[in-house]
């Protein structure tokens, strides 16, 4: 893997820091073509940390983007195989799209690669950012990204909330989850940052970095515990740490050798002269391999219904925990349409649509389980939608046209509750 480092230096920061990608990929082959025009779109993460800024009435805020090489398209040249790519962004003070602009940046970074497997790596990553100063609220970003060698663009959007951070009394900055970690030097960390906050390797600990306001403190006491999503404690430590003024940044390295698939939360609380601060980070532990939306397996193996018969997924189901994740991983693989490379297209394009339909579908049950959930995942985004919510003497109701498969289908809200069903044939 490609290494970025995030340099912080103990007095003033300096951050690069970024962000893992889930990448969108082929649609499911057996119930619809493939949405040829998702294919190779140029998906990228957006996010922002902050920290103490130099201005007393603002906070500094690091937005950045990052992109993995088999999202852009590189082009021989005579250094190698380059890429480039625009980032447009906006800053809108509130929290939608609707918000006025606060300020905005564009931005084009060039991507350069010696070898033509790089190219193609989906472990090797580039990171771009820029920063501002904001007064305290909440922000809405909007941010594009064009690949100016195919012209293929990828929008993403995120809510990020701007504190108040002051040397008046005890503070505790936002908490940075990273792979390294080191002192580089006298005045410098060097950090290989887990942006994304998703753990594929176990093996190796997991790195928290944290800034600290003192004020006053003379010590620092501090506390941490992870939790899982059962909310049971998995880990708690406590250690003293020394004082350094105006900000006191130190890391400590987590053992997670033995934690499993799911969700976590490390929690670290800061006491000191009789006052407390506390900042917590989640993270997910994935099986290596499986798309980061999936939490739960057993859940996984459910949603998997529209793809293959209740047996399998029965059989699946009843195994003990190794068999159950052997199963799984040997029924996708037998369905990836790429074998050769290291994700398969298939499952995460299948349940990135279960984790779109259970966002825009679910009310009395998921939204996988519903009927449009189900239209969704084995056909993909419609062509066209017709919605009638408001119709004279007429049930609420949609109608889905999918041009290219020359069909359609019509669902009605027969309760009034906003759970629409199919009312025609799935299959004819």
């Amino acid at each position: 893997m490609k290494r970025y480092h995030l340099k912080i230096k103990k007095q003033i920061l300096s951050i690069i820091i970024f962000v893992l990608l889930t990448s969108l990929a082929v649609a499911q082959p057996d119930v619809r073509a493939y949405d040829e025009e998702k294919i190779g779109m140029p998906r990228f993460n957006l996010d922002g940390m902050t920290f103490l800024s130099e201005n007393p009435l603002k906070t500094r805020v690091i937005i950045y983007v990052e992109i993995m090489h088999d999202n852009l398209q590189f082009v021989q040249s005579t250094r190698g195989f380059e890429a480039e790519y625009e980032v447009d962004l906006s800053v809108l003070a509130g929290k939608d799209i609707s918000a006025p602009r606060y300020s905005s940046a564009v931005w084009r970074t060039k991507v350069l690669s010696a070898e033509y497997e790089e190219t193609n790596s989906r472990s090797i990553y580039d990171v771009s950012d820029t920063a501002f100063d904001l007064p305290p609220g909440e922000y809405y970003l909007v941010a594009t990204l064009t690949d100016l060698e195919s012209k293929r663009q990828s929008e993403e959007k995120t809510l990020i909330r701007v504190p108040n951070y002051t040397l008046s009394n005890l503070q505790f900055g936002e908490i940075l989850l990273a792979k390294d970690i080191r002192l580089a030097t006298d005045d410098y960390f060097e950090i290989v940052p887990n942006a994304d906050r998703i753990i594929r390797n176990v093996k190796q600990p997991l790195f928290v970095y944290y800034e600290i306001y003192p004020y006053e403190a003379d010590e620092l006491d501090i506390y941490y515990r992870v939790l899982n999503d059962q909310g049971n404690i998995v880990n708690e430590t406590t250690f003293k740490s020394a004082v350094v003024k105006p900000i006191t940044r130190d890391y400590f390295p987590l053992d997670i050798s033995n934690y499993h698939h799911g969700h976590y939360v490390v929690e670290v609380q800061v006491s000191a002269n009789g006052q407390k601060a506390m900042q917590s980070a989640n993270f997910k532990v994935l099986l290596a391999g499986l798309p980061k939306t999936v939490n739960d397996l057993d859940e996984a193996i459910r949603q998997a219904r529209y793809i293959t018969g209740g047996k399998e997924l029965r059989v699946m189901l009843d195994s003990k925990p190794s068999r159950k994740e052997k199963l799984f991983r040997d029924f996708w693989k037998n369905l990836d349409p790429s074998p050769g490379t290291p994700t398969n297209e298939k499952m995460e394009e299948y349940y990135r649509r279960v984790h779109h339909a259970n966002e825009m579908f679910g009310s009395f049950r998921e939204g996988w389980e519903t009927d449009m959930g189900e239209v969704y995942i084995r056909f993909g985004p419609p062509s066209d939608i017709e919605r009638h919510p408001f119709d004279i003497n007429q049930k609420p109701y949609e109608i889905w046209r999918y041009y290219d498969l020359k069909r359609q289908f019509v669902f009605v809200d027969e309760m009034g509750f906003g759970e629409y069903r199919l009312v025609t044939n799935l299959w004819r």
